[in-house]
């Protein structure tokens, strides 16, 4: 054979090699839980892996390899014939060869010159040790300590060469025929859709030429998605070797824990896939190392002797999220504010305005962890800055939370792939940025008249008032180092802002503005008279992008906010790879550059401190509640334009600009393709005696997700989110899929019930909605002052199966507790109410004798971190919003069942 076909032998031979090897270590794990007469299968397979291996090592002429495998398939053979048990230092023998084998693998070039002598050794005596039948008390030869030992890579194993081999099998990629079937089917259609394209341009017909465009659109949308496809990998492939490291590790500290793998199948991107691996392995490591107890001390705090530690992947909102979560000794807030103030990272006024949460993302700053606080705040800062900064390279974010004595929770949001993302373009100056929409919570606009009232200042701080929080803002202008500007939308003008405060009036003959300083875009229109005051020009508006990275969540002042785009991604030049605040850029429609920025970069430019955990905040905290009883953040939309309709802010995923030309008719249903998948769209009218949705080519989907599925609300702008404490009107236009209405604006508005709506079309989503009612359960006492409220809570949970008992206010609710207590087996409350609110009436419930073992989940139009704290203070269970159905009935499954299996 020529060496170019011999190439080609030995990197498929590798290749087969290493699939077998990464299925080989968790088959032999699951064989020593199970023994091998009861993964009888298991064995067989392992052993036939093994077989083939060598085999194939045999024929290419490597024949360490080949004797490597031999000794390791003797000892298989005797597990196959049931002569050998597989215990714990049988299992130790055959993972060291699994080891040995795949470095032989990675150093082919020089495989025939390594040495073997000791696992070959390790596996001999294995195979030569007195092993009576698996039928009597079996005694298994102790393997040497080498098998014990982690395995090094220095001495007798080279390191990994350039070679062709191990090139191929770090490049190469698995594909369906079916998927490249597909892909071939739209490389055609794209042919003929550029025939037709130029076919229409020669003959100067332009409407045709736009049908054409239409379909190049449609065509490229699908071939970019199976394109993306062909990269996907399940992630599988990386959780597939934690069950190594957690016995291994476990073992080495003395501990017992117990692994729990879901969502093996969900795919990523293979470049994401291979970066991730590394940042995992910390988190793990983390758990094991300094977060479950020994089982001396667990057994001394009353927990199981073994702890357990759950790895789930799963999809969420057009993201995949990967969970560590474990129940060991968790983090103390209050311990890593006190290292981080001792080591000179936060001042003592820093560590004041910080919420719980910021506390805890505190051991994410570089520099934090020392050898004390390994021992003292159970370790887990070691590293973990190096794992933010990974996964902030990879467009992901992370979020840590944790009950100190109870466990803790990573969860690390990742996106679908680096390639194309969608983002958010906006403006500052002259240029076009991109926000990646992974980051963006929401867009804000905040009208010029309410600029003085909704901005302040806190420190040196500027703030706005967002729900009854104080959101640190920052200038994108300022934290990039350009100049401040403002965008003119009457003149269609970029103008120079030198105002020092936000709220500063801006005029003509103020000194704050320059009219020198005027980029002109367009013609000036007639300018304003001198000395006009603009703060009042819709010039002045402030727009606001709210933005998260898992430890931070603040406004970023722009001067435009553009449409959402689909961009793909290209590397910072070389000159530019220094620049702080860029993740990297991308190519407009126009053929111009617009940078991509890094959210997480800006926030440590602009050294932000939140401000969530201030005293001020607290303040206005406590001012809003009191204001805004039964005050509902709605999203208000129109469907026909001549009717207004509102859906609860909290059940909205996001909202997508369409045309109509991407919705499709799948027999009696409309879909769009959304994601890589198809969502389902439905309208009001379908259900609503109310006017037909808009005949427009423009369009919106309001997304939302029900019962673990993405649905799609047609509907048309302007779309708005607001607050209002509108009186609800429970009767007059009540109908299947409005719940009532409410005079919003001036306008009559009706409220969605979006749960109706999608019931209604789609009955079989709910089809296990009363698993949790029946007759044997107990009452549920539901707790609010409001009428239309209390009415709709009751609707909800007597339409999955539970009885329900009211009360119109908490001192209500108390004597309707003393009079049925036999009966109630769960209270859900109201927060705001007269006579006995829902803090006082938990606390009275958590301090009685008889009605301590009730749980309580509070039910509210507010869930921001300080009234979860007051009400886990309290003795709240579950925090839920009013609207969402869906949640409070789970909420409801969940305490019933806790209430009982205690």
């Amino acid at each position: 054979m020529s060496s170019n076909e011999d190439n080609e032998l030995l990197g498929a031979f590798i290749e087969e090699s290493v699939e077998h090897l990464a299925d080989i270590e968790g088959d032999l794990l699951a064989i020593e839980q199970g023994g091998a007469v009861n993964n009888e299968e298991r064995v067989n397979k392992v052993f036939r892996a093994i077989h083939s291996i060598k085999g194939g090592a045999g024929f290419m002429g490597l024949h360490v390899l080949q004797d490597l495998a031999h000794a390791a398939e003797n000892v298989l053979g005797l597990m196959r014939t049931r002569k050998l048990t597989p215990t714990q230092e049988v299992i130790n023998g055959l993972l060291l060869a699994t080891d040995r084998l795949k470095q032989h693998l990675a150093n082919i070039s020089c495989s025939n010159e390594i040495d073997i002598s000791a696992p070959v050794a390790i596996l001999n005596a294995i195979a030569a040790g007195d092993q009576p039948a698996a039928t009597s008390p079996p005694e298994v030869r102790p393997a040497a300590p080498e098998a014990m030992a982690p395995l090094s890579t220095e001495g007798d194993i080279p390191p990994p060469d350039d070679g062709m081999a191990t090139s191929k099998t770090e490049t190469s990629i698995r594909v369906s025929v079916s998927l490249l079937d597909q892909l071939m089917t739209l490389a055609g259609e794209l042919v003929l859709s550029r025939n037709q394209l130029l076919q229409t341009i020669g003959s100067g017909a332009a409407p045709e030429a736009e049908a054409v465009g239409q379909r190049i659109d449609l065509v490229t949308s699908e071939l970019q998605g199976a394109i993306m496809l062909t990269r996907m990998q399940p992630i599988g492939n990386v959780l597939g070797k934690f069950p190594r490291v957690v016995r291994d590790l476990a073992k080495k500290l003395g501990k017992e824990v117990e692994l729990h793998l879901v969502g093996k199948e969900v795919e990523l991107d293979k470049t994401i896939i291979e970066a991730i691996s590394d940042p995992l392995t910390h988190l793990v490591r983390n758990s094991i190392d300094h977060g479950i107890e020994s089982p001396g001390e667990r057994q001394g705090l009353g927990k199981p002797s073994h702890g357990t530690l759950l790895l789930k992947a799963y999809h969420a909102a057009g993201q995949v999220v990967i969970e560590i979560k474990d129940d060991g000794r968790g983090l103390d807030g209050e311990q890593l504010a006190a290292t981080a103030m001792a080591k000179g990272l936060i001042s003592a006024d820093q560590a004041k305005l910080m919420s719980a949460k910021e506390k805890l993302n505190l051991i994410l700053l570089p520099g934090f962890s020392t050898a004390a606080l390994v021992t003292d705040v159970s370790g887990r800062g070691v590293g973990m800055d190096v794992v933010k900064t990974n996964l902030d390279q990879l467009g992901g974010t992370l979020e840590i939370d944790s009950v100190v004595g109870q466990g803790t929770r990573i969860a690390i949001k990742l996106p679908l792939t680096l390639a194309i993302i969608p983002s958010q373009i906006i403006m500052t100056g002259e240029e076009r940025y991109a926000i990646p929409q992974a980051n963006l919570e929401e867009l804000l606009r905040i009208p010029a008249a309410q600029i003085k009232e909704r901005i302040e200042r806190v420190g040196d701080a500027e703030v706005v008032r967002l729900r009854g929080t104080l959101l640190p803002l920052i200038r994108l202008s300022d934290t990039l180092g350009i100049e401040r500007t403002y965008y003119d939308e009457e003149t269609g003008t970029t103008r120079s802002d030198r105002r020092h405060n936000i709220a500063d009036r801006r005029s003509r003959t103020s000194p704050l503005f320059d009219p020198a300083a005027i980029v002109v875009r367009e013609p000036e229109t007639t300018p304003e008279p001198r000395g006009t005051d603009r703060r009042q020009s819709p010039s002045s508006a402030l727009n606001i992008v709210v933005v998260t990275t898992g430890a931070f969540r603040y406004g970023l002042i722009v001067d435009r906010l553009l449409d959402s785009e689909e961009i793909v991604i290209k590397p910072l030049g070389r000159h530019l790879q220094g620049c702080q605040g860029y993740a990297g850029a991308t190519i407009m429609g126009d053929g111009r550059i617009a940078l991509i920025l890094d959210i997480a970069d800006l926030a440590r430019m602009a050294r932000l401190t939140s401000l969530e955990g201030s005293r001020r905040s607290g303040e206005l905290a406590r001012e809003t509640l009191l204001k805004r009883q039964d005050r509902q953040a709605l999203l208000t939309f129109r469907s026909a334009q001549e009717e207004q309709f509102a859906v609860p802010l909290s059940l909205v995923e996001r909202v997508e600009k369409i045309n109509r030309s991407q919705i499709e008719a799948i027999g009696s249903r409309r879909v769009m393709q959304y994601r890589g998948g198809s969502l389902p769209l439905l309208s009001v009218d379908e259900v609503a005696t109310v006017l037909p949705l808009a005949d427009q080519d423009n369009l919106l989907v309001i997304v939302f997700r029900l019962k673990g599925k993405d649905i799609g609300l047609l509907a048309s702008g302007p779309v708005d989110a607001i607050e209002v404490s509108a009186e609800i009107d429970a009767v007059t236009l009540r109908q299947t899929g409005i719940m009532g209405s409410a005079i919003i604006g001036g306008t009559t508005t009706m409220l969605v019930d979006i749960f109706e709506l999608v019931e209604t079309l789609h009955p079989d989503w709910f089809g296990d909605a009363a698993a949790c009612g029946g007759e044997d359960v107990d009452q549920v006492l539901i707790v609010d002052d409001s009428e239309f409220f209390r009415n709709l809570v009751r609707s909800y949970l007597e339409q999955a199966g539970f009885p329900v008992v009211e009360a119109v206010d908490g001192l209500d609710a108390w004597q309707v507790l003393e009079s049925n207590h036999e009966t109630i087996g769960l209270v859900v409350t109201d927060i705001e109410m007269p006579n006995l609110d829902g803090f006082e009436l938990t606390q009275r419930i958590k301090h009685s004798s008889r009605f301590a073992h009730l749980p309580v989940i509070a039910l509210t139009t507010l869930a921001a971190e300080e009234d979860i704290a007051r009400g886990k203070a309290a003795g709240v269970e579950e925090y839920h919003i009013k609207l969402d159905r869906e949640r409070l009935v789970e909420g409801v499954c969940r305490c019933l069942r806790t209430t009982v299996a205690a």
